[in-house]
């Protein structure tokens, strides 16, 4: 297998991923400028960054460098971003006049046919009628796009693989971007949160039995915006999303017997969800000692072969 050639692919794929922030995070900045009439400021402190703009710590390492130029505790925008964020202004402005009107127009004709679709399990948009609607929303899209300034979930934008602001209508040439927008005229959209935050870097226990000592051993694992940084006595260190790395050298260290594929699909989940503010920094502690739990009862279960087998 070519190692280089995955993680190569890793990269690519992290990189889309932060350009998916990155749009979000630029969004925001410009909603919450405007909203609190602070459009003519263009410094920043930390502080502001985090309180303002939702900035998680992950943001401050991997997209503030992209938008900001940073020196001590201000970030100052760059001339390229402070472009864009007047670009945003103007168009915003420019569409406020027309909005409450487009939005009608567009509750009027997409609203109604949406829960037409949804009645009929959505069949409706592989019809002819689907695009004679979207063709009547080209001209509505613009207006309440700047005028509303969407975010956009994550997987949406990723899937998409256009860029909102530069190819708005082949962005919302599908149900679920229309659907989305429907959502932000009837004041339901997604608001960005660092809530997440409050589950980095939080010590929870993990502990697991192991046939080698007959007892459980206590590791302690924490998240931090990489992945995981998992402690124990004779190994550990940091992992990634999935337990690769600390977690896993523990584990393997004691010969224990583990479901590695499904661990690594749990522990990323896990990752993600705590990232996404689904869950608390309780839940994620109550859900890791779960999966620890699985990984003992696995482990347990070996000493059921039979004793001249002596495999695991």
């Amino acid at each position: 297998m070519d190692y280089e050639f995955l993680e190569n692919e890793e990269l690519e794929d992290e990189e889309k991923w932060n350009c998916v922030r990155e749009r979000n995070i630029k969004i925001n900045i410009a909603k919450q400028l405007i909203a609190n009439g602070m459009v003519e400021k263009k410094s920043f402190s930390l502080q502001e960054l985090k309180e303002w703009f939702s900035f998680k710590e992950s943001d401050v390492l991997k997209i503030a460098s992209r938008i900001f130029i940073s020196t001590g505790n201000q970030f100052e925008m760059t001339s390229a971003f402070s472009v864009f964020i007047d670009k945003v202004v103007q168009s915003n402005k420019a569409a406020k006049e027309s909005l409450l009107a487009a939005e009608a127009e567009y509750i009027k004709i997409y609203g109604a046919f949406y829960e037409e679709a949804k009645r009929d399990d959505y069949r409706a948009y592989a019809g002819d009628r689907y695009l004679k609607i979207f063709e009547k929303l080209k001209t509505i899209i613009p207006i309440i796009h700047w005028g509303r300034l969407p975010i956009f979930n994550k997987y949406l934008i990723y899937n998409r693989e256009k860029n909102p602001e530069l190819e708005m209508i082949e962005f919302y040439d599908h149900p679920d971007c229309l659907n989305a927008l429907l959502n932000e005229v009837k004041n339901k959209g997604i608001v960005l949160s660092n809530k997440s935050d409050e589950t980095l870097n939080k010590e929870m226990s993990f502990s697991v039995y192991t046939r080698r000592w007959g007892h459980e051993d206590r590791y302690t694992i924490k998240r931090t915006v990489n992945g995981w940084d998992c402690g124990f006595s004779t190994a550990g260190g940091e992992c990634k999303k999935n337990g690769e790395g600390g977690l896993f050298a523990n584990l393997d260290h004691d010969s224990i017997f583990y479901p590695r594929d499904g661990v690594a699909y749990a522990l990323e989940k896990l990752w993600y969800d705590a990232d996404d503010g689904e869950i608390d920094y309780e839940e994620l502690a109550k859900r890791i000692q779960q999966l620890a739990d699985w990984i003992s009862a696995v482990e347990k279960s070996i000493s059921a072969q039979p004793e001249w087998v002596g495999y695991y």
